[in-house]
C-alpha cells in the first residue's frame, strides 16, 4: 500500500494547511452549533419564564389565576402536583439545570424545576400551542412544572425549534470558499517555488563541467535564488579543478611516456635475449597501464561528440585484431545494429571484454544481439567462471582475482572498470554472469539509434 503522505513540497505543503483548515473549521462548527443550541433554548426559554413569573406575582399578590387568561401566551396551570410527574414524562435534566439557572438569572427562586420530554404519539399538546410551529418540521415538545415555595406546581408548556441547516450551510460554503483562495494562493507560490528548483534539479542531473554550460538563472524567494548562486558557483570551482585535473594528467602522461620509451630504447640492446624480452614485456605493460589509468581518469570530461556507429562493424573490427595474433575469437552472424558513440572508447570496451575471456577462459565467442531499444553485446568464455559474491567488486579499479601481478594471468586490474566506465558514459550497462555449467558471460547493452 503507498503511503498517503505526499513526496513534494507543494504536495506537504497543500496537505498540512488543508488539514489546519479541516481542524480549525471543526473547532468553529462546534463552537457554532453550541452557540445555536443556546440560542434555540432561549427562545423557546423566554416566553414559558415569562408566564411563571407572571403568575407567581400573581398568586403572590392573592390574585385569582385562571387558564383562560393566558391562552394567547399558551396553557399555564395552577396545581398542587407537577405535571412531568403525574404524566409521567421523560425527565431532560440538562433542560432543567438551563431552566433553573435562566429563572434565577430573571429573579426568580423555585423551589423545585421539573421539565420532561413528551411522546406526542400518547399525550397531545395543546390545539393553540401546537399551531404555533411548522408541522413539517419536528420540533422537541417539554412539558415544564416549577414549583414555588409555598409548595404549589405551575404546569406549562415549551416547545424547542429544531436546529437548522443554516449554520451547516455556513460552514460548508466558508469552508469551500477558504479552500479555494488559499489553494489559489498556494499555488502561485508555489510555482514560484518549484519553477526555479526544477531549473536546479534539471541542471544538477545534466551536470557538465564545461566551461561554455549556461548558469541556472538565480530566480524565486531568497533562499531558493541563494542556493542556485551557490550551485553556480560550484559548477565554476569544478569545472576548474578538472581542468587543473587535465592538465596534470596530461603532464604525468608525457613525463612518464618519455622515461618509459628511453628504456624501451636501452631494453632492445640488452644482449641476453631472455632478459631483453622479459624487460620489453614489463615497459609494454607498464605504457597499457598508464594508458588505462589516463583513459579511466578522463572519461567523462567533454571531448568529441558522439555519432552513429555500426556497432556490428566495430565488434568485427575489435575481433579482426585478435585474429590477427590468433587468438580463438568467434563471432556469430547477428543483423546490423547502429548506436550512438564514440567508436575509440566503445572498440576499447569490447577489446577488453574479450581479452578478459582469451586470457582467462581460453577463447571467446561474440553474438550481437537486439533487445527492445537496446543493443545487446554477449562475451562467452570456457573459463571456471567467478564466484558469485564477486560478480560486482571485479568492476573495482584494480581489482583482481589473480593474486599474481604478471600479464598473462594477473593484469593491471583496469580493464573491467574501465570497460564499465565507457559504457555508462554512453548510456548503457555492463555486468557478468556465470553460465550453466561452466563459463563466464558478459553482457554489454547499449540503446539503439533513435531509440
Amino acid at each position: 500500500m503507498k503511503p498517503l503522505w505526499p513526496k513534494s513540497l507543494f504536495g506537504q505543503l497543500m496537505l498540512l494547511v488543508a488539514l489546519a483548515l479541516f481542524v480549525a473549521q471543526a473547532i468553529n462548527f462546534a463552537m457554532l452549533v453550541r452557540a445555536g443550541e443556546r440560542l434555540r433554548f432561549a427562545e423557546a426559554a423566554g416566553p414559558v419564564i415569562a408566564r411563571v413569573v407572571t403568575v407567581a406575582e400573581r398568586l403572590e399578590a392573592g390574585e385569582p389565576v385562571r387558564p383562560q387568561r393566558f391562552r394567547r401566551r399558551g396553557f399555564v396551570r395552577v396545581d398542587d402536583r407537577s405535571a412531568v410527574r403525574t404524566e409521567s414524562h421523560l425527565r431532560a435534566f440538562a433542560y432543567e439545570q438551563r431552566l433553573t439557572s435562566a429563572l434565577e438569572a430573571d429573579g426568580f427562586s423555585p423551589r423545585e424545576v421539573e421539565v420532561g420530554r413528551v411522546d406526542t404519539t400518547r399525550i397531545v399538546p395543546p390545539r393553540r400551542f401546537e399551531r404555533r410551529f411548522d408541522r413539517r418540521r419536528s420540533p422537541e415538545t417539554l412539558r415544564v412544572s416549577v414549583q414555588l415555595q409555598d409548595g404549589r406546581w405551575i404546569n406549562s408548556w415549551m416547545r424547542i425549534r429544531p436546529g437548522g441547516i443554516g449554520a451547516l450551510v455556513s460552514i460548508i460554503a466558508q469552508t469551500v470558499i477558504l479552500y479555494g483562495v488559499l489553494l489559489f494562493v498556494l499555488f502561485l507560490f508555489a510555482r514560484r517555488v518549484s519553477r526555479p528548483l526544477r531549473s536546479l534539479t534539471g541542471a544538477v542531473r545534466d551536470f557538465s563541467d564545461g566551461a561554455d554550460a549556461a548558469p541556472v538563472p538565480a530566480e524565486g524567494p531568497r533562499d531558493v535564488a541563494g542556493l542556485i548562486e551557490a550551485f553556480n558557483a560550484m559548477r565554476v570551482r569544478i569545472a576548474a579543478m578538472l581542468g587543473e585535473k587535465d592538465h596534470m594528467l596530461g603532464a604525468i602522461g608525457h613525463d612518464l611516456r618519455t622515461p618509459l620509451a628511453a628504456l624501451r630504447i636501452h631494453a632492445e640492446n640488452v644482449p641476453d635475449e631472455v632478459e631483453r624480452r622479459r624487460m620489453v614485456e614489463t615497459i609494454a605493460d607498464m605504457t597499457e597501464t598508464l594508458d588505462d589509468i589516463l583513459s579511466l581518469a578522463r572519461l567523462g570530461r567533454p571531448n568529441a561528440e558522439s555519432e552513429p556507429l555500426d556497432l556490428t562493424a566495430l565488434v568485427d573490427s575489435a575481433i579482426e585484431d585478435f585474429r590477427d595474433v590468433g587468438a580463438p575469437v568467434e563471432l556469430e552472424e547477428s543483423e546490423r545494429l547502429v548506436v550512438d558513440g564514440r567508436a575509440n572508447l566503445l572498440k576499447r570496451a569490447i577489446r577488453n571484454l574479450i581479452d578478459n575471456a582469451v586470457r582467462y577462459g581460453d577463447s571467446a565467442t561474440v553474438r550481437l544481439r537486439r533487445s527492445d531499444a537496446a543493443a545487446i553485446i554477449e562475451v562467452d568464455d570456457k573459463g571456471p567462471g567467478i564466484d558469485e559474491a564477486a560478480l560486482e567488486s571485479v568492476f573495482e579499479p584494480f581489482a583482481r582475482l589473480e593474486g599474481s601481478r604478471n600479464r598473462e594471468r594477473g593484469g593491471s586490474g583496469l580493464g573491467l572498470a574501465l570497460a564499465r566506465a565507457i559504457v555508462r558514459e554512453h548510456g548503457g550497462e555492463l555486468g557478468l554472469e556465470n553460465l550453466a555449467g561452466t563459463g563466464l558471460r558478459a553482457r554489454l547493452s547499449l540503446p539503439l539509434h533513435g531509440e
